[in-house]
């Protein structure tokens, strides 16, 4: 019996991008693996992106790609943006692409490998080379300029992904392909989530969530990035804190109010039983990270860059609803790591 190959979708989302948008199209038509669908959704572009789309679409649909192009009446956002044109595709694996990066030649065919080798895998990201506004390599990696530790990779391939993104997020969209039947799950995205963090919670909650430890595609920092990546140094990175703006503490504890609510309606336990809401998230960040600074290969440099991290998030918890009981969930789960206790 022959096995029929997965149709092959892109959902790229443009707005003003014509400076750097040929050289993205231009990778998707020249992958290793052809892709069968392109949907672009376009957010009011005013610019020469709409002219460029439709030249690109032109050359795609001779080689036999379908291509939808959907002009959106009013700015939807990059969030509503990307859910829209997601929701368009009909392929059975659907990569996300920035209009501004450029795809390595094997990116499709990496990803394609490795879903067809794992039928379980929901949501597949890779890293990426970072390049300047000019294509030219800033000499590092996205996860390298996130310091990623081998430690937090190793928690999501263990199915414990969720306990690496609740402290943060480097899932970073530009990099993800995803099966279509995650967005069945996954959609609509939360408020005050974006399309990335959202899906990928989502995939780790049933151990769907992988990472492909290499660079798939050039990610272009160049000052307009909706989300960049750059080495901050320790002041920056406290400024960078919400603690002290009402405004995103609003923000935080609306995304830690649709976290809690989706676990509840999922049923998904996070912590004992005695620990509910949001006190139930600050447990599990204290009960996971400390876990993982016991580690023996995670040294003392990386855990001083990461424990600020996780004293402020665990503040935001706190802050967002889960007052003191979130406190003393914070300390018992602490507690119950250091010791490598379970949830019971």
């Amino acid at each position: 019996m022959s096995i029929v190959p997965p149709r092959i979708g892109v959902a790229l989302c443009t707005y003003n991008g014509a400076r750097y948008l040929q050289a993205q199209l231009d990778s998707v038509l020249a992958q290793s693996m052809p892709v069968d669908e392109v949907v672009i959704g376009d957010d009011g572009s005013s610019d020469a992106t709409l002219s460029i789309v439709a030249s690109f679409a032109t050359r795609a649909r001779s080689m036999g790609i379908e291509v939808t192009v959907v002009q959106h009446q009013r700015n939807l956002g990059y969030v509503l943006n990307f859910s829209d044109a997601m929701r368009r595709c009909r392929a059975d694996i659907i990569f996300l692409c920035d209009q501004d990066d450029v795809w390595h030649l094997d990116r499709v065919e990496a990803a394609v490998r490795r879903f067809h080798a794992d039928p379980t895998l929901l949501l597949l990201h890779s890293d990426a080379r970072l390049v300047d506004g000019h294509g030219d390599a800033l000499g590092g990696t996205l996860l390298e300029v996130l310091r990623v530790h081998p430690a937090e990779i190793d928690l999501e391939r263990s199915g414990q992904a969720l306990d690496a993104i609740l402290l943060r997020n480097f899932v970073t969209g530009a990099t993800c392909a995803l099966r279509r039947s995650l967005l069945a799950q996954g959609l609509p995205i939360a408020a005050r989530w974006s399309h990335d963090e959202w899906l990928a919670v989502i995939a780790s909650l049933q151990g769907g969530l992988d990472l492909l430890p290499r660079p798939t595609i050039d990610y272009r920092q160049h000052g307009s990035n909706q989300i960049g990546a750059s080495r901050r140094s320790f002041l920056q990175r406290l400024r960078g804190l919400v603690l002290l703006d009402a405004v995103a503490r609003r923000r935080t504890a609306e995304r830690l109010q649709a976290l809690q609510s989706m676990l509840d309606e999922r049923d998904v336990n996070i912590a004992p039983p005695r620990v509910q809401g949001l006190a139930a998230i600050a447990w599990r960040m204290a009960w996971s990270r400390v876990q993982l600074y016991r580690r023996p290969d995670v040294g003392w440099a990386w855990i001083g860059h990461d424990a600020p991290r996780l004293l402020a998030r665990l503040a935001n918890v706190c802050l967002a609803g889960g007052g003191w009981q979130g406190v003393a969930a914070a300390c018992t789960g602490a507690w119950a790591g250091w010791r490598l206790r379970g949830l019971t």
